[in-house]
């Protein structure tokens, strides 16, 4: 399931981002210095994703761009270099007044704050199982969108099976229809029997019944799954597959052109399906 976080804290920040993936697959980018972190962070995931390719950055944020009460200061030793250079030269006619503001202007005469190499290990993880539980809500936010999605696609599903169904009932007799037609062309004498036989035979492999209470035993278990609290996503990838299998089956079987329509509509609406569930942990 996709989604993104970011804790921004005034020396550095945490950023979470995840896609989908079969399994939970975590890699981290953060620097040596806290490097102790990283098996924490790692453990305090995995109790709260289960599927997923995870990204963990830390980022430190340069230090002239930390808001500081301290004012810069000016560098003496280069602040005295400028005094000697002054008062060597012959005449002081000649030197003209020294702009202070563009004296400013040059970086090295301000002193380098110090790098922050240290960090506060607690202060840190706490921070970063903030950035977590942005994470987990974004994701949360995004199940309940699909779930609704899903649902749709389930009563899609479960309406034109009963159209599906309605229509099948027909079909026997127009495959008597249409082998009675036939022999009819023929203008030949067929036995009776023989005939009975083969409706029989013919109407036996085009009963997609057996198939239809599969779907909807598997349309009910999908159902069912989307009310669940505990991760689901592999069920749910399974049940799709299963019901695009009896989807493909029935698809054969139906041999009226309305109801080989709706199969096809049928097989769009769980394809559809099957690939919003991909997202689904």
């Amino acid at each position: 399931m996709t989604a993104f976080a970011r804790i921004q804290e005034p020396s550095y920040s945490w950023e979470i981002r995840s896609v989908n993936h079969r399994s939970l697959e975590i890699r981290t980018k953060i620097p040596e210095a806290i490097r102790g972190l990283e098996a924490s962070i790692k453990d305090h995931t995995r109790q709260f994703l289960k599927r997923g390719y995870v990204e963990i950055f830390f980022h430190e944020t340069p230090p002239e761009q930390i808001a500081s009460k301290e004012p810069q200061k000016l560098d003496p030793e280069i602040l005295q270099a400028i005094n000697e250079v002054s008062s060597a030269l012959p005449s002081k006619k000649i030197v003209s007044v020294v702009d202070v503001t563009r004296l400013l202007q040059n970086p090295s005469l301000l002193r380098a704050r110090t790098t922050r190499t240290e960090y506060d290990l607690s202060e840190l993880l706490l921070s970063f199982k903030s950035c977590m539980e942005q994470l987990v809500e974004t994701r949360q936010r995004e199940g309940q969108a699909l779930r609704t999605i899903v649902q749709e696609s389930v009563e899609t599903s479960r309406s034109l099976l009963a159209r599906i169904e309605k229509l099948g009932k027909d079909q026997p007799k127009v495959i008597q229809e249409r082998l009675m037609e036939r022999l009819r062309t023929l203008d030949k004498h067929v036995d009776p029997n023989r005939v009975a036989q083969e409706i029989a035979l013919l109407a036996q492999k085009s009963d997609f019944k057996e198939e239809q209470d599969r779907l909807t035993i598997h349309l009910q278990d999908l159902e069912k799954c989307l009310t669940e609290t505990n991760p689901v996503g592999r069920r749910l990838n399974f049940l799709t597959q299963e019901i695009l299998r009896e989807a493909n089956t029935l698809a054969v079987k139906a041999q009226l052109p309305a109801c080989a329509s709706l199969v096809i509509d049928l097989k769009v609406c769980v394809d559809q399906m099957r690939e919003q569930v991909q997202n689904i942990e």
